[in-house]
């Protein structure tokens, strides 16, 4: 699944990445990693991608409490973990003053990206009623091939 929808979001993820300090992104479905922008080896993502969600199963055990964002600084980065339906998506910036901006713009597109996801994973069924509208040349054969003309056929001579 990660391989269909990587193309039709990695360029929106590299305009999300060069906006404001950001440092890297982490794009995931689930517990699945579909694109990985991060700076560091894939083990890593896959780590901080698992503490994330182990975080967000403790707080959501105690109670009715849906915890959609989670925020934590270190020294000289800070990690914004938004989620949105079964996707999140995780940033590493350096300005503090620049989350609510990062927030803003990785839901918006974690809600384009749900959509994606979602019709990737459930796609619509074939409408009925768009084929009764379209009607066949004309009816098939026997033998399911197209009737062939029958009558005199004209031959026309190549010229040499």
């Amino acid at each position: 699944m990660a391989a269909s929808i990587t193309p039709s979001l990695r360029s929106a993820l590299e305009r999300l990445k060069h906006a404001g300090s950001v440092n890297g992104l982490l794009l995931c479905w689930r517990r699945q990693i579909l694109i990985n922008m991060l700076p560091f080896e894939e083990f890593r993502a896959e780590r901080l991608l698992q503490t994330i969600h182990d975080a967000r199963a403790h707080f959501a055990s105690g109670g009715d409490r849906d915890v959609t964002t989670f925020w934590f600084g270190y020294e000289g980065v800070f990690v914004l973990a938004v989620f949105k339906g079964e996707c999140l998506l995780i940033t590493l910036h350096t300005h503090a003053s620049e989350v609510d901006f990062l927030r803003r713009a990785g839901l918006t597109f974690l809600e384009d990206t749900q959509l994606l996801v979602q019709a990737l994973l459930q796609p619509a069924p074939d409408d009925d009623a768009s084929r009764d509208e379209t009607q066949p040349l004309s009816e098939p054969g026997v033998d399911g091939l197209p009737p062939q003309a029958t009558g005199p056929t004209k031959v026309i001579p190549r010229k040499a």
